[in-house]
């Protein structure tokens, strides 16, 4: 019994957690389809309306009165476990993800922006299926988020603007696993779409020479709450049927989603090439437990699991070669790295060290472009044992992602 509630504990770590197998933790970098192409880079980026999402003070140096935004990903990834000790495997069977995004801005002045945003920066979908060693952990969680952010954005003169944008986040979860109950497996479901939380992005775009381009952006913590979440339980002992946590109907959780600073610089090294970086710090370290409440059984029952997260940085670089007029070449890699120590591992989150390479193709047709975008991602192996649950192995994850946007600017 103690065992089966330190995995429940642990699980529902993620009835609030925006989580994806493809970031270091739950972070999903898919906001922009020329910005992905690049490496997932958008801090000094003034091409669009998406640009707002990385750094709200770029919306001001987008060149035209009206600008919208729009494109979606496919996301195909696999994560593959390994027993060594007992020779077990597994595989998880996810179906296609699409995360999507949307931006407009309108110019009542030549210095002044407004914009609005919506994202899908968090979720995935993860099915490990209900006959794999890890059945007490995990059998299958899908996640969905949704962030919308008005901008307001500034460009005092033609080198230095600030922008700053208020961030509405919401989402949904359903988890589903097993939990050893005496002889028995007793099946558990848990459900809400009820998660909400509010944050702030604010953001400098500095032009120190016609040629050089500073971004400077930090989107803060956004405490993400989940009231009245549902708890199904089926195949329950009819023993321990009337005692937390089976009893339990409902569930209350409240969990930070880390704050996240970016630095980017670009440089136009010629005419037609443009080479861009960008270094990423993720406040992780914000995470080091959650409190869940069970609540709907005659008396509340509150757990506490411990996390320990630790802080990482992220790196990448970019290169855009304007080949034609009406045809831009793009390439890009990334690192970065996952925050969940490998005590304290679990695979309903199973995100490893990873590298990404990327290739992309822009159109013109006057005011209209269109851009293409794809990745290969490859997480490096790692080991773990965690440390509450007793379940441990190898894990390692690698996929392809690839992306189309649209977008038209009038001047």
């Amino acid at each position: 019994m103690r065992n089966m509630k330190r995995n429940l504990i642990l699980l529902m770590a993620l009835l609030v957690f925006p989580s994806a197998i493809y970031a270091g933790g739950y972070r999903v970098s898919l906001q922009g389809v020329r910005q992905a192409a690049l490496g997932a880079q958008g801090a000094v980026l003034s091409h669009d309306a998406s640009v707002a999402f990385y750094n709200p003070a770029a919306l001001a140096f987008v060149d035209s009165k009206f600008s919208i935004a729009a494109g979606g990903f496919g996301v195909s990834l696999t994560g593959k476990y390994q027993n060594r000790l007992t020779g077990e495997t597994a595989e998880t069977d996810n179906p296609l993800g699409t995360p999507i995004y949307a931006a407009v801005s309108y110019k009542p002045t030549e210095k002044l922006a407004l914009g609005v945003s919506f994202t899908t920066p968090f979720g995935s979908t993860v099915d490990w299926g209900n006959e794999w060693a890890g059945k007490y952990v995990i059998n299958r969680i899908e996640l969905k988020s949704y962030f919308l952010q008005p901008t307001v954005s500034y460009r005092f003169n033609d080198w230095f603007g600030v922008g700053v944008g208020y961030i509405l986040a919401s989402g949904s979860v359903n988890i589903q696993r097993e939990v050893a109950v005496g002889n028995s497996d007793a099946s558990l479901e848990l459900n809400s779409k009820d998660g909400k939380g509010t944050g702030f992005n604010i953001g400098a775009y500095i032009k120190p020479h016609e040629t050089v381009t500073v971004g400077i952006a930090y989107r803060s913590k956004v405490e993400m709450e989940v009231e009245g979440g549902d708890v199904m339980w089926q195949n329950v002992p009819g023993l321990v049927s009337s005692s937390m946590p089976f009893a339990a109907t409902q569930f209350d959780a409240a969990l930070p989603l880390p704050y996240e600073a970016i630095f980017g610089l670009s440089w136009q090294a010629t005419p037609k090439l443009m080479l861009l970086g960008e270094v990423g710090s993720v406040g992780w370290e914000e995470y080091r437990e959650l409190d869940i409440a069970f609540t709907g059984g005659n008396t509340p029952y509150n757990s506490v699991s411990t996390q320990k997260y630790d802080h990482t940085y992220n790196y990448s670089f970019g290169a855009e070669y304007a080949a034609t007029d009406m045809f831009d070449l793009r390439l890009g890699y990334k690192y970065d790295s996952t925050p969940s120590p490998a005590e304290y591992f679990n695979p309903q989150t199973p995100t490893t060290d990873y590298h990404s390479f990327t290739l992309g193709l822009g159109t013109h047709f006057g005011g209209f472009n269109l851009d293409l975008m794809g990745q290969y991602t490859m997480g490096e192996e790692r080991t773990f044992k965690n440390v509450e649950s007793g379940f441990g192995g190898d894990l390692r994850l690698n996929g392809f992602i690839f992306g189309a946007g649209v977008s038209y600017n009038l001047q």
